[in-house]
């Protein structure tokens, strides 16, 4: 048996259906109807056609992804996807999946660089625990998997827009490429699929995050920018000119990092914002944007402050998670998954009465 951490992030679905042009207005296709017709339209379908958009008409540098698993809790109404990422990418283990294989098969081939057989589509999984009643989605990272957050949002709008049928609904495509769907209930008015998704980050009533606004001192930023632009615009140059001006960076370098403290005495609200506008999902380890609040203790990151948890899961061979396995692991404490997101509800509700 192999043991497999999975680490989970939680995301708030900001938006997800049918709007009219800055009207938040919801005219159809919710998370529930969103995955409904995502589901009808992958079942039974060859692995290959299950990708929304032509990647012939698409940016070469987009990975291609695919549905390999669809799965429907009927008990709870949660969706457990899986997909995949076509990735050529030498960090990590790729896989190769079966172009003949239908969505639900698990089955996949260990690259090796000697690889002849079946034709195969090489990449690597990730998981997705859709929860509608919490309006929540949730992505789960193990060691044989990859976790994209813009890819995700990228395939449910492609879905949408490309692919599903929508009843008592009829789509269009503008002059410059746009979709629009009109809808009968939306007086004939033309109507856009919107989807976003954000980082949930630690509830401002948890004893974490109102330490961490009492000892805050300052905002800290890094970032990087370019110092051989001409653009007289940029004004970090123009700053850094007059500030700095006779140290130079390495000899041809195009880039420099910099970093920003900022007095400041943000509150848990702010703070909480200030997380969930700058938390990454899979920032990697050394890079050096980020945003932090600066204590005497040190400075602390926006990501470690993400609401996120882990699961353990006992494979017998390298076979990926179906949906339906991904399921069962994850009912097995299913109500300690959703705790904090019910105490952050509940917290909102108490606000929204006060005010």
């Amino acid at each position: 048996m192999k043991v497999d951490v999975g680490h989970m992030n939680f995301f708030d679905v900001d938006l997800c259906g049918l709007y009219k042009p800055g009207n938040e207005t919801n005219y159809g296709c919710d998370l529930k109807e969103t995955f409904d017709l995502i589901s009808d339209w992958v079942s039974n379908r060859s692995f290959p056609t299950t990708i929304p958009w032509d990647p012939a008409s698409e940016n070469r540098n987009k990975a291609k992804c695919y549905c390999k698993d669809i799965f429907k809790n009927k008990e709870t109404g949660d969706y457990f996807i899986v997909l995949w990422k076509s990735d050529t990418d030498s960090a990590g283990t790729l896989w190769g999946a079966p172009e003949n294989s239908t969505t639900g098969s698990n089955k996949v081939i260990k690259y090796t660089s000697g690889f002849q057989g079946e034709k195969v589509i090489w990449g690597r999984p990730c998981y997705y625990w859709i929860i509608p009643e919490f309006n929540t989605v949730v992505s789960i990272k193990f060691d044989h998997s990859v976790c994209d957050a813009q890819l995700f949002e990228d395939y449910i709008k492609s879905c949408i827009n490309n692919r599903v049928k929508h009843k008592n609904r009829k789509k269009e495509v503008t002059e410059k490429g746009f979709v629009r769907i009109t809808h009968e209930k939306s007086d004939g008015s033309r109507l856009m699929y919107r989807f976003n998704i954000s980082l949930k980050s630690l509830n401002t009533s948890s004893s974490e995050l109102q330490g961490l606004a009492k000892s805050v001192t300052h905002i800290v930023r890094r970032e990087t920018i370019i110092v051989d632009s001409k653009d007289e615009k940029n004004e970090w140059i123009k700053m850094f000119n007059k500030v700095i001006p006779l140290v130079p960076t390495k000899p041809k370098a195009k880039k420099r990092k910099i970093e920003i403290q900022a007095e400041a005495k943000p509150s848990a609200h702010q703070i909480k914002k200030i997380i969930e506008e700058n938390a990454k999902e899979n920032r990697k380890n050394g890079e050096w944007n980020n945003i932090g609040f600066k204590t005497e203790s040190g400075v602390y990151w926006v990501d470690k402050y993400r609401l996120r948890d882990n699961i353990t899961v006992l494979k017998k061979s390298d076979d990926i998670l179906t949906g339906k396995q991904l399921c069962k692991e994850i009912m097995k404490d299913r109500e300690r998954y959703i705790r904090p997101i019910r105490r952050s509800i509940k917290e909102s509700s108490k606000k929204e009465n006060l005010n």
